[in-house]
């Protein structure tokens, strides 16, 4: 089974862009199971243990220009404060935790697509160059997800 995790906080505006992105997918009948995975942290390990494939949709800060989306397997998240999760504990770190805990219910494979931001203070709402990445953003997931059939 493929479990789809949209990842941020809708009140600190452009971090919200994974969650925002779920919307869209819902709309979709996609072959997936989708979850708002709220602002991650160590609920990353439960939400991706006993899945097939993890797709992680969230907001990074990689240093290109705002609305940029990445895809990164696994192995190329990047690591540290630079890096992508904007949460407690990063991507990496929940995945690396739950790879020693639960060796036997991880899935076989984790992406994370990832959309450069351009504000993150307190505020609803996306700003224009992230919002346009979401169809973007849909697209890829929705190859990701066809390509496990």
């Amino acid at each position: 089974m493929v479990r789809i995790l949209g990842c941020g906080n809708i009140l600190m505006g452009d971090d919200g862009v994974g969650v925002h992105v779920l919307g869209e997918l819902r709309k979709m009948g996609l072959d997936a199971e989708i979850l708002d995975a709220g602002t991650g942290g160590l609920d990353l390990v439960d939400l991706m243990a006993g899945a097939d494939r993890v797709i992680l949709i969230d907001a990074v800060r990689c240093g290109g220009e705002a609305g940029t989306v990445y895809r990164f397997s696994e192995k190329d998240i990047p690591r540290g404060r630079e890096g992508v999760s904007l949460h407690d504990i990063g991507i990496p770190h929940a995945i690396e935790l739950g790879r020693t805990l639960h060796p036997d219910r991880m899935p076989s494979t984790i992406v994370l697509i990832g959309v450069e931001i351009g504000r993150s203070e307190m505020g609803i709402g996306l700003t224009e160059k992230v919002k346009g990445a979401i169809s973007v953003v849909v697209e890829m997931v929705k190859r990701e997800v066809n390509s496990t059939r």
